[in-house]
């Protein structure tokens, strides 16, 4: 999914797109620019699933060693990165890390950085597929937390069609987090 500006405003309202005044020098996918630069990036909290971007505009983006995250080097290993990734997102002890050569939207788990155990899988390609998966939630957020969120959550999850569907790590979280609170599970 390759969100439009016209569809997360309708979603989330205009204010709510983060366009960043400056991006991080390290920070050079073009898609990932030119999206954020174009649509901008919905810095909501979508309290169903325990998902926060609202810091963005406050803080901006957390620039951290992808390879000291995901346990590619140890932390006592001083030679220099080559591989920056940016966070837009949390849920939990979990980052959704821009890499900011790929633009891949990948999952840190911060209780496993230290011991080679921090990274938690591809969650989608890009950070346009990450603010589509968003406003899919959204959509569907007043139905979860109302008379029949069963029905809600099962045509969400018909509704998931990101790379790695609803087996991928960040929907599987979702779906996990929607089944224990809202659902039967």
């Amino acid at each position: 999914m390759n969100p439009s500006a016209a569809w997360l405003g309708e979603i989330f309202g205009d204010e709510a797109l983060w366009r960043p005044a400056e991006t991080p020098r390290h920070l050079v996918d073009t898609a990932t620019l030119a999206f954020l630069r174009e649509v901008g990036f919905p810095a909501v909290l979508l309290d169903s699933v325990g998902v926060d971007a609202t810091f963005l505009p406050v803080k901006g983006l957390w620039e951290a060693d992808t390879d000291e995250l995901f346990g590619r080097r140890t932390p006592d290993d001083d030679s220099p990165p080559t591989e920056i990734s940016y966070c837009f997102a949390t849920y939990g002890e979990s980052h959704l890390m821009v890499d900011g050569d790929t633009g891949r939207v990948e999952i840190y788990v911060a209780d496993g950085w230290d011991h080679g155990e921090g990274y938690g899988g591809l969650a989608f390609d890009g950070i346009a597929e990450l603010a589509g998966a968003f406003g899919l939630i959204a959509r569907f957020e007043p139905r979860i937390t109302g008379d029949d969120p069963g029905s809600a959550i099962a045509e969400l999850r018909a509704a998931v069609t990101e790379p790695g569907g609803e087996d991928g790590p960040f929907w599987t979280h979702v779906f996990e987090t929607l089944d224990e609170e809202f659902g039967e599970g």
